[in-house]
């Protein structure tokens, strides 16, 4: 898979954050990933915590906000990739019920995505988009959406899809296509097992006293075998264990351009990274998160 696939991910996760898991309204996760880079062993660890707040809801209007942070910390790197990154996002969305079936949700983010050494307005990141969703049946739903996003490395436009599907009570097949879909199978209320195929696309600019508002970009394609589990009503605690099956840490200059990427087609030169570490190897995910209802 070559860069520009890559950038792909980044709009397409974006989306997912604010629209996926709609019952959550809290989230709570740490991974770790295992790497290897000139026969040096290393590591990145990443806590993620998102927090829903509803906001306003009238009728057929509905206003829902997130709250984010991340923090992704990188051990036994290259001197140049500064070890601990964070993010600190806040999301919005409005959503308008069109019927008893079909839904329009308006949505953005505005986020802080840096070392914190030396905050300015260059370390912000912007997302906004739509999404239409229709419920085909009880058991079958869809969303349909368009995202625009401006990272550091440029300008994206990229479509979407969600999926809910439940064909019995022992089977679901849930999340978004293609970058985090996930099968399970149910045991009963309480178990359930299952295997997920999940991405992670984010970048972070970086000091620029330091380092000359360079930042370094993330991309992941994870597979993962997955146990849920269903305790104290609406508490779940989830499990992942797999394989990294790409990960790439790309340092880049400030840059100098903005360009355009739709679908995987770029629209003008991209840059070349300072540096880069492409690396297969171990993935550990565990979550906590809590539902409405």
């Amino acid at each position: 898979m070559n860069k520009h696939k890559y950038l792909l991910l980044t709009a397409f996760l974006f989306a997912n954050t604010l629209l996926a898991q709609d019952r959550d309204i809290l989230n709570v996760n740490y991974a770790v990933s295992t790497l290897k880079y000139n026969d040096t062993a290393a590591k990145a660890n990443l806590f993620d915590v998102k927090l829903k707040l509803p906001v306003f809801q009238k009728k057929q209007h509905t206003i829902v906000g997130i709250l984010g942070y991340k923090n992704l910390s990188l051990h036994n790197f290259p001197a140049d990739y500064t070890g601990n990154l964070h993010g600190l996002t806040l999301q919005g969305a409005w959503i308008y019920k069109l019927s008893d079936r079909k839904s329009l949700t308006f949505f953005g983010q505005a986020g802080l995505f840096s070392d914190l050494q030396d905050v300015s307005g260059k370390d912000f990141r912007y997302t906004a988009g739509l999404r239409y969703r229709v419920k085909h049946s009880e058991k079958f739903s869809t969303g349909w959406g368009l995202a625009y996003s401006r990272q550091f490395f440029g300008n994206q436009v990229i479509p979407f899809i969600d999926v809910d599907y439940k064909p019995n009570d022992k089977w679901s097949i849930t999340g978004q296509f293609p970058i985090k879909p996930k099968v399970l199978y149910h045991f009963n209320n309480k178990w359930s097992a299952g295997i997920e195929l999940s991405a992670d696309a984010s970048s972070y600019r970086l000091s620029a006293t330091e380092s000359n508002n360079q930042y370094i970009q993330v991309n992941q394609w994870i597979g993962l075998a997955k146990l849920e589990y269903q305790f104290a009503k609406r508490w779940q605690l989830n499990i992942g264990i797999g394989k990294n099956i790409k990960q790439s840490y790309k340092l880049y200059d400030e840059a100098a351009s903005t360009p355009w990427t739709i679908i995987t087609i770029p629209l003008g030169k991209k840059p070349d990274p300072i540096y880069e570490i492409d690396s297969k190897g171990l993935n550990f995910q565990v979550g906590i998160s809590l539902k409405a209802f």
